[in-house]
């Protein structure tokens, strides 16, 4: 039963002690409204905390608990929840990800990345699994392609942009019209990276991506809040291009794959979505990946410092190696130095993670160190299926991929 929230106006300021609350506030999750004026502390504890108690169906007592934590600073929802919690935005089914935090995908077709762009435009953090199993299945690179960007944002008048984009085909030139929306993008970006494996060609590919419909920088973002800044955008498509060119003849690596995604990040956090949020997620024994931040600045020859620009994008994620056998003391001080000396090489034990997320399962220490010990020889979903054999297929592929994303191994 959702019931009228009352009003306890106990502080309508923050306190004097955190003298960076009011514009990290107003910044960041106060959303403008009418006229211009944002909302207003009280505001945004109305419209999330109505929100939660209807999405929670929380009786009077438990929503009681949440409105006086809340507005008295004790404790807060996420800043996800915060800042798009209760709008009629969220309401759409396209959106709900975007309610969440963190995502994790298993990075194993085209359409995956599209996700992770997806997601990262509505403020999610993104997380990538590039492990073997799964960037192995993407096709190889075939097609080189020679991209050209046309117009200038915003030409295009406001009633006759396309929110979609178009592609199309003639022989072996293809021109990519960019729509005007979040899933615009999204399928501008993908459909560039199809291009590169798509059967139809031979030799070339003539690429044509035309910006006209894309809104200005300082115009609204309608729903989602906020104001766009496609800034980065027409450099987009060619740095994309320049990455699949290089792996013409072959599949793309784990450190292409991780470019691939995180010149988009760039781009996205350019456009005012959020901060750089990302983690990327590779196997333990993909030494390509553990270095791929070695000397990511270098001094020339009269000691000024730079970045390579090559991978300079590489700085959007967090990179972690993944040990699906419980890594040796000489593994964990190697990675500790790494992490000293570049800030960089976190590593992750999954047995340990999935052991976490699976509490429900392993209800006590005698289970957990039994399951651990069958994780490391490679029969962990043998010790499932034995021990809940009432669980299914799909159900436990599910529970052992359970280490994306998750800290607690790390």
């Amino acid at each position: 039963m959702v019931r009228e929230l009352e009003r306890k106006r106990q502080s309508a300021k923050f306190p004097e002690t955190a003298p960076a609350a009011n514009p990290v506030f107003f910044r960041t999750y106060s959303r403008r409204k009418e006229a211009g004026v944002r909302e207003t502390w009280d505001q945004v504890c109305d419209r999330t905390l109505q929100a939660l108690i209807t999405l929670g169906k929380l009786l009077p007592h438990e929503a009681d608990i949440l409105e006086r934590m809340q507005r008295n600073l004790k404790a807060l929802p996420s800043g996800r929840w915060l800042w798009v919690g209760g709008t009629d935005w969220l309401k759409e089914q396209k959106n709900f990800s975007g309610a969440y935090n963190c995502t994790s995908t298993n990075l194993q077709d085209w359409s995956a990345f599209g996700l992770m762009v997806d997601l990262a435009m509505m403020g999610c953090g993104t997380g990538a699994v590039l492990e073997p199993q799964y960037i192995n299945q993407l096709p190889p690179i075939r097609n080189r392609l020679q991209v050209q960007v046309r117009g200038e944002i915003g030409s295009t008048p406001v009633d006759e942009r396309r929110e979609e984009t178009e592609v199309k085909i003639e022989g072996n030139i293809v021109t990519i019209y960019v729509g005007d929306s979040r899933q615009g993008w999204v399928k501008s970006y993908q459909s560039l990276l199809e291009l590169s494996t798509d059967e139809r060609f031979c030799g070339d590919v003539q690429v044509i991506v035309d910006i006209s419909d894309v809104r200005k920088a300082g115009e609204a973002l309608n729903g989602f809040g906020g104001v766009a800044n496609p800034v980065k955008l027409p450099g987009l498509y060619e740095r994309c291009a320049s990455i699949l060119n290089k792996a013409v003849g072959r599949q793309l690596n784990s450190v292409e794959c991780c470019l691939l995604i995180d010149e988009a990040a760039v781009t996205i956090v350019a456009g005012n979505i959020r901060r750089s949020a990302g983690m990327r997620q590779g196997f333990s024994e993909d030494n390509l990946f553990a270095d791929a931040k070695n000397n990511l600045w270098q001094q020339d020859e009269n000691g000024n410092w730079r970045i390579d620009p090559e991978r300079d994008a590489l700085r959007m994620a967090n990179h972690t190696r993944v040990f699906h056998q419980k890594p040796t003391l000489q593994e964990c001080l190697d990675a500790v130095r790494k992490q000293y000396y570049s800030g960089e090489g976190a590593i992750q034990w999954a047995g340990e993670a999935i052991a976490r997320a699976n509490c429900d399962l392993l209800r006590n220490h005698e289970q957990k160190v039994d399951f651990l010990k069958a994780y490391a020889e490679g029969k962990a979903k043998d010790w499932l299926q034995e021990n809940y054999p009432q669980i299914p297929e799909s159900e436990l592929e599910h529970r052992l991929a359970r280490y994306g994303l998750n800290p607690c191994g790390r």
